[in-house]
């Protein structure tokens, strides 16, 4: 793999982030149509606080204040999580 981190902060902005944002916008239509069942608020909640982590990440990449080590944790991580979703959608 060439540089982690650069791999990193191109999953996070390119992959992580754009779906993200779009659930969070989902969430928030359905509370916006009145749906504000439990399951929705914290889905909100955790997705919004999963943005901010993934900013974070980003931040400290830009302050090169995260190490080789840190990123490969991170990267992989990511890879494991959209790895599943894809599973859940093929099955």
């Amino acid at each position: 793999m060439k540089n982690i981190k650069v791999e990193l902060e191109s999953i996070i902005f390119n992959v992580m982030l754009p779906e993200s944002q779009a659930f969070l916008d989902e969430l928030n239509e359905e509370i916006e149509k009145g749906n504000e069942e439990e399951e929705i608020i914290e889905a909100k909640k955790d997705i919004a606080s999963f943005i901010e982590e993934l900013n974070q990440v980003l931040k400290l990449i830009e302050e090169k204040r995260l190490s080789n080590k840190d990123a490969k944790d991170i990267y992989k991580k990511i890879r494991n999580m959209l790895d599943e979703h894809e599973d859940e959608h093929e099955h």
